[in-house]
């Protein structure tokens, strides 16, 4: 349980549970409230892990996700936690540390179940759902949480009641906040309620009530938009600052070695000193060898991905081809490792990257990692901010970062891959 204790250490869990006054007891509801993206799915998954870590039993329900993604999101904030606690290691082909918690993961695989409800979610459905786990499984949750795209007008807190009066369990729940909406009143609603919004370049967490009571005028927490750490105070001149890029040898870039802009990425990156890890599989056609690991089965199974799931998010269809899995497996190993993500590609109409390469960037977004995209049609860098893209101009900031994209890079996409590092590292 050592292990377990250093991690909930780095969580934000420790601050907020302190601000929330212990957290939830027995019967009690808690929402998390944000816009879309601002990263409502994370910080449920450290309030979950919080639980698991300690022994709870906690039920996980989805309503927009598989089960694979829900537990692959799991396996990177629990990497990320073991990363900040020290538990790193180096395996051959390893640039920087890399987390494998694995008692930690063996604690949280044995107390949670996740569900998904990807059709219509109902509270009998819910209900229905905790009688089967009981009755098949012998699992009693002392805790759920249910992550989706619901907004507060969909919300049945009633039926949220019933449940936890039911059953003793404590529930979390993530709402989507729309412009406008009075907060307050959707707050009154829960026993404890927290806010995350956008603030600058981090997330800031307010805790608007608490122990079913409004919350004392303390401070707001301010997060890291990737981990969802809490970051140490600093000005705010400092705050705005654009952060300088490290020194490229102690920086790697991740990436795949393919044709176009993953080569274009990799040789930038060796004329700077950057080191590369390109990951490959068999069957895979790597051009560029500098830096290649090979992944097996099992390695890519951590990235196992449903296609449906894929084609829902970045609405376009493949067949079941084996190379087409490797390739977006392999994209998983490279985001997963990042704290920032390039791509060249196409930004579509529904704001979507075209292709394959789509799936990076769904990736960075949904793990809230910084992700830029230079658009070879508009000829311009867009950053993913809230819910749009905002023309920029990046530079590499962390000593980790992942790159990909089409295959068919312009004599623009070259440019601005160029620029970049040039941009990063001349100094």
């Amino acid at each position: 349980m050592m292990m377990a204790a250093e991690l909930l250490e780095r969580s934000p869990m420790r601050t907020l549970t302190a601000s929330i006054r212990g957290g939830l007891l027995p019967g009690q509801l808690g929402v998390i409230m944000a816009p879309p993206g601002v990263g409502k799915s994370a910080l449920l998954v450290h309030i979950a892990l919080g639980h698991l870590l300690r022994g709870t039993e906690l039920l996980h329900v989805s309503l927009q996700d598989h089960p694979s993604q829900v537990r692959s999101f799991y396996d990177e904030i629990l990497t990320e936690l073991s990363v900040e606690a020290g538990f790193g290691v180096m395996q051959p082909g390893d640039e920087v540390p890399v987390a494998r918690p694995t008692t930690a993961l063996v604690d949280v695989e044995r107390n949670r179940v996740i569900h998904s409800f990807l059709g219509s979610f109902t509270v009998e459905r819910l209900q229905g759902l905790l009688r089967t786990l009981d009755e098949v499984m012998h699992f009693r949750p002392n805790a759920i949480v249910i992550d989706g795209q619901v907004s507060a007008t969909e919300a049945d807190v009633a039926g949220w009641r019933d449940v936890v009066r039911e059953s003793g369990v404590r529930l979390w729940v993530a709402l989507r906040t729309e412009v406008g909406e009075d907060l307050s009143a959707i707050s009154g609603r829960f026993d404890t309620a927290v806010l995350l919004e956008p603030a600058g370049r981090d997330v800031g967490l307010k805790v608007l009530r608490a122990g079913g009571q409004p919350a004392d005028d303390g401070p707001d927490l301010r997060l890291d938009p990737v981990s969802m750490l809490v970051l140490s105070e600093q000005s705010e001149d400092d705050h705005f600052q654009l952060p300088p890029s490290p020194s490229p040898q102690a920086s790697t870039l991740y990436s795949g070695g393919a044709t176009g802009t993953e080569c274009a990425f990799g040789e930038e990156a060796e004329k700077w000193g950057l080191r590369e890890v390109n990951f490959t599989f068999e069957g895979h056609r790597q051009l560029r060898e500098r830096g290649s690991r090979p992944l097996d089965a099992a390695d890519l199974k951590k990235g196992a991905v449903s296609m449906a799931y894929v084609r829902s998010r970045i609405h376009r269809g493949w067949d079941e081809d084996q190379i087409i899995k490797g390739v977006l497996q392999c994209q998983w190993h490279m985001v997963s490792r990042a704290k920032q993500v390039f791509v060249v590609g196409v930004i579509q109409e529904d704001l979507t990257v075209r292709g394959g390469t789509g799936w990076a960037v769904e990736l960075a977004r949904r793990w809230n990692k910084p992700v830029w995209v230079f658009c070879q049609e508009r000829k311009g860098w867009y950053s993913w901010t809230e819910d749009a893209w905002e023309l920029g101009e990046p530079v590499i900031e962390s000593t980790r970062v992942a790159a990909t994209g089409t295959r068919f890079l312009s004599d623009a996409g070259r440019a601005a891959i160029a620029s970049l590092f040039e941009r990063s590292f001349r100094s």
